[in-house]
């Protein structure tokens, strides 16, 4: 998704997947969207994305805006 770092413009940015439910949004007791992390390897800058766009219904359904 992130095609170049918001912060500092640099290209140097990474995608590390993230499956675990400690860095997930969790929808049900035995359901969770993981997140995937955008890391700047210039400047340190992290975006989080959530990995499978399925969830967001589930998402906006259990979280208050």
């Amino acid at each position: 998704m992130m095609q170049a770092c918001e912060k500092c413009g640099s290209d140097d940015v990474h995608r590390v997947p993230q499956p675990n439910i400690q860095v997930s949004i969790k929808i049900r007791w035995w359901q969770t969207a993981d997140l995937v992390y955008y890391v700047c390897t210039n400047c340190g800058f992290v975006e989080l994305y959530v990995a499978d766009k399925t969830m967001l219904p589930r998402i906006a359904e259990k979280y208050p805006k």
